[in-house]
């Protein structure tokens, strides 16, 4: 083992850390950095699974020629230890066996990608509040109470989630989570995920306007233009959002459009 010195003074870096066969690297990063790559690289992989890819995560040669990630200025220097604070330096080779390089960029690329980052304080706050605030409204959307039929407000979501003392990952994607924390906060409150399924027929005169509404709340299935001009669809839509789409339709309708639920 080697030991630089007794100690290393983080200053206002913060430590990056991945466990892998039993050993653990450590390196040291500028925390703000850090936090705008981990943000771009997450954007990168949401675009990915929205487009449908099997494969969504990045490459370490896809991080190290990323737009906007500078490893260089992340990176305090590419040193990397078994125990930084205790300024115990990583044995070439164990990265050798472990990463098959002893390269400190591309294991750099690997800790910002696939470790964990020590984030102040202040980020992790922030990040927690912005990330619960997302979940709770994708919860009232996309949930209900199975007894009544009728969506959870946000306020009794929020309390759920604290009084089950459910886990939220500020670096996860929000609709990655909500299934696991709707099962996480099922035994304070009933509660689940459901779609329904409507059939709709609107009038000639609202169609412009009725087919915008629809496919801003819904994900239309099929659809048809009859001989009148009235347009005539079969839409899936969140359980949470039915009664204001309904209210919502029916007063641009006037109380004309047709609705049909098929389950």
């Amino acid at each position: 083992m080697i030991r630089d010195r007794a100690r290393i003074d983080l200053g206002n870096h913060v430590i990056g850390r991945i466990e892998k066969g039993n050993r653990k690297f450590e390196m040291l990063l500028d925390p703000e950095k850090a936090w705008d790559a981990k943000k771009k690289i997450r954007e990168e992989i949401n675009k990915r699974l929205k487009k449908g890819e099997t494969e969504s995560r990045l490459t370490i040669d896809e991080i190290l020629n990323f737009p906007g990630v500078n490893l260089d200025l992340i990176f305090e220097s590419f040193a990397i230890f078994e125990d930084l604070k205790r300024g115990e330096k990583a044995l070439d080779a164990d990265m050798e066996i472990i990463f098959q390089t002893t390269d400190p960029i591309r294991i750099g690329a690997e800790i910002l990608l696939n470790g964990q980052i020590q984030w102040t304080q202040k980020q992790r706050e922030e990040e927690y509040g912005k990330k619960k605030k997302q979940i709770i409204s994708l919860i009232a959307k996309n949930a209900i109470n199975p007894q009544n039929k009728k969506p959870h407000p946000p306020e009794r979501i929020e309390k759920a989630i604290e009084e089950a003392k459910v886990k939220i990952d500020i670096m996860k994607n929000a609709e990655e989570q909500v299934d696991e924390i709707v099962k996480g906060i099922q035994s304070v409150i009933p509660i689940r995920i459901e779609q329904i399924e409507l059939a709709i027929k609107i009038p000639a005169s609202f169609t412009a306007k009725g087919y915008n509404m629809v496919a801003r709340f819904g994900t239309i299935k099929k659809e048809e233009w009859q001989s009148d001009g009235s347009w005539v669809s079969i839409i899936n839509l969140p359980a949470g959002l039915q009664a204001e789409f309904l209210d919502k339709l029916n007063k641009l309708t006037h109380g004309r459009v047709q609705i049909k639920s098929l389950k």
